[in-house]
C-alpha cells in the first residue's frame, strides 16, 4: 500500500468537497503526478505559450492529459449543502455559512432575508444564464482570488455588479464584469483607450478588483466595509463611520449613514452567496458539472486577432473572440502582457499552428488604424470593418445629434445597433457604418 493511500481514498468524495479543500487536493495531486509546471506557470498563475523563443518552444504542451482531465472534471460550482428557504432563520443561516469556512462575516439580518426572497423569486431563465456564466468565469475568479490570498466568496460581488456579463455598462458608464468606472480603472493602472478597454478583460479586471479589495481591507480591516467601499468608495465609508460616532464600527452600525444603494449592496452580496450555495437555486444539472479550462496564452503581437481566431477555430472563432472582449481594435500588440485567453484545446491548436499563422494571420500596416470593433446583434462572431467606427455616447447626446454628426439617418443608426427606442445610456457604444450613408437636408 503506497504511503499516500489515505489521500487517494479521499478522492472518492472529491466532487463533494468545497472550494478550499478541493484546491488543496488539486495541488497535492499535481505534486504526486509530477507535472512540470515550472515553465508554464507565470506571474499570473496561468499557463502561457511562449511567443516564439526556440529555447522554450511549446512549453504549454507540457500540460499533460491527466492534468486537463482533472481540471475539466472539477465541478464549476458545488453547493456544500442543500436547504430550502422555508427553513431560513438565524440558526439555519449561521449553520449554513459555517460550512463555507470563509473569513467574511456573513451575518443574519432582516435586510438579507428580504433580498434572499427577492432573488428566489427570479425565474429559471435568469439562474440558467448565471450558472452558465459561472461555469466559465468562476474558475478564473477563484484562481486569481486564491493567488491574492483573498476569500473566494468575493466572486459573488461580480454577480451583484454585472450578472457576470463582461459587456455590461451601467447608466453612469461603469463597464465589465467588475463594473469599473473609467476614472477608477485608469487610476488603478487599467488601459482604457481607443484600442483596448481592460475593464472587459476577464483576467485584468479581476486582478484589478483584487487590488481594490486588498487596499480597502488594509484600510478598514472589515470585509463587509471593504465590500461596501467597492460600491460607494472608501471616502463614503469613512464619512459614515465619522457620522456614526467614530471608533471601531461594524457595517451594520454605520448602515444608516451610507448611501441608499450601498445600504442594500452588502445585503445583496450576502443573499446571493446564500442563494447560490444553500437553496434550490444553487444546483443546476446542466452547468454545475461543467468547467471550461481556460488558458491565458501568449501570442505573437504581429497577429490580427480575428484572422488568428478564424484560422485556429473556424466556425467557433466567436467563442475565442467572446473571451477577449477588451479588444476594440483587433491588434494583438494591445494585449495585456501579450496574452489572450483561449480554451485549452484552442490554445494547443495555436501552438501547433505557429508556423502557418505567420502566413495567414499577420496584421497589415493599413489595418492598424482603420479597423474598429463591431459586434453583431445576432450573437455571432464579432467582425471588423474598415468602413465603420465606434461612437461612445456622452452625457446629453441624442440619436438625432449623433446621426447629424456622422451624416446618417436616425433610422439607419438605430437599425445598425439594434435599437428599439430612442433612449441612450452614457458610455453606450454605437456602431457608425460609413459605407452606407443617407444624405439628409437638416434645414
Amino acid at each position: 500500500m503506497p504511503k499516500n493511500w489515505r489521500f487517494y481514498c479521499k478522492l472518492w468524495n472529491f466532487s463533494k468537497l468545497t472550494t478550499k479543500p478541493r484546491m488543496r487536493i488539486e495541488k497535492k495531486l499535481l505534486n504526486i503526478l509530477g507535472v512540470a509546471f515550472a515553465g508554464i506557470i507565470t506571474a499570473t498563475g496561468y499557463s502561457q505559450a511562449p511567443i516564439s523563443d526556440e529555447n522554450s518552444y511549446n512549453d504549454i504542451r507540457r500540460i499533460d492529459s491527466l492534468t486537463v482531465q482533472l481540471y475539466t472534471q472539477i465541478p464549476s460550482h458545488t453547493p456544500p449543502q442543500f436547504q430550502t428557504v422555508e427553513s431560513f432563520n438565524r440558526q439555519h443561516f449561521d449553520e449554513c455559512f459555517k460550512t463555507l469556512g470563509s473569513n467574511i462575516p456573513f451575518e443574519y439580518h432582516e435586510m438579507v432575508k428580504g433580498q434572499v426572497r427577492y432573488f428566489l423569486s427570479l425565474g429559471d431563465a435568469y439562474f440558467d444564464k448565471i450558472h452558465q456564466r459561472m461555469s466559465l468565469y468562476f474558475p478564473v475568479f477563484e484562481e486569481i482570488l486564491d493567488k491574492n490570498a483573498l476569500p473566494t466568496e468575493l466572486k459573488y460581488v461580480s454577480v451583484i455588479e454585472s450578472n457576470l456579463n463582461p459587456d455590461a455598462v451601467s447608466w453612469c458608464g461603469a463597464t465589465g464584469l467588475w463594473q469599473f468606472m473609467p476614472y477608477t480603472g485608469k487610476l488603478m493602472g487599467m488601459k482604457i483607450n481607443v484600442s483596448l478597454d481592460e475593464r472587459k478583460s476577464i483576467i485584468a479586471s479581476t486582478e484589478t478588483a483584487c487590488d481594490y479589495f486588498k487596499n480597502s481591507q488594509m484600510l478598514f480591516d472589515d470585509w463587509l466595509m471593504t465590500i461596501a467601499s467597492y460600491n460607494c468608495g472608501a471616502g463614503n465609508v469613512k464619512r459614515a463611520i465619522r457620522r456614526a460616532g467614530g471608533g471601531k464600527k461594524t457595517f451594520w452600525q454605520i448602515l444608516p449613514y451610507l448611501p441608499k444603494e450601498t445600504q442594500y449592496y452588502v445585503p445583496k452580496f450576502i443573499a446571493m452567496t446564500y442563494v447560490l450555495n444553500f437553496t434550490n437555486r444553487a444546483r443546476n444539472q446542466t452547468y454545475n458539472g461543467n468547467t471550461q479550462f481556460l488558458v491565458p496564452t501568449r501570442v505573437d503581437t504581429s497577429y490580427h486577432l480575428v484572422k488568428m481566431c478564424n484560422y485556429i477555430a473556424g466556425d467557433e472563432s466567436h467563442k475565442l473572440l467572446s473571451l477577449n472582449r477588451e479588444f476594440i481594435k483587433p491588434n494583438t500588440a494591445n494585449a495585456t502582457n501579450n496574452t489572450i485567453l483561449l480554451p485549452y484545446d484552442f490554445s494547443m491548436n495555436y501552438v501547433r499552428s505557429t508556423d502557418s499563422l505567420m502566413e495567414h494571420a499577420l496584421i497589415r500596416p493599413d489595418e492598424l488604424k482603420s479597423y474598429n470593433y463591431q459586434k453583431t446583434n445576432n450573437n455571432k462572431a464579432p467582425v471588423y470593418n474598415s468602413k465603420t467606427r465606434v461612437h461612445t455616447v456622452r452625457k446629453g447626446e441624442t440619436l438625432s445629434q449623433i446621426s447629424r454628426r456622422y451624416g446618417i439617418s436616425v433610422t439607419h443608426l438605430k437599425s445598425s445597433n439594434g435599437l428599439k427606442s430612442d433612449k441612450l445610456r452614457v458610455g453606450q457604444r454605437l456602431i457608425i457604418r460609413k459605407g452606407v450613408t443617407h444624405k439628409r437636408n437638416y434645414n
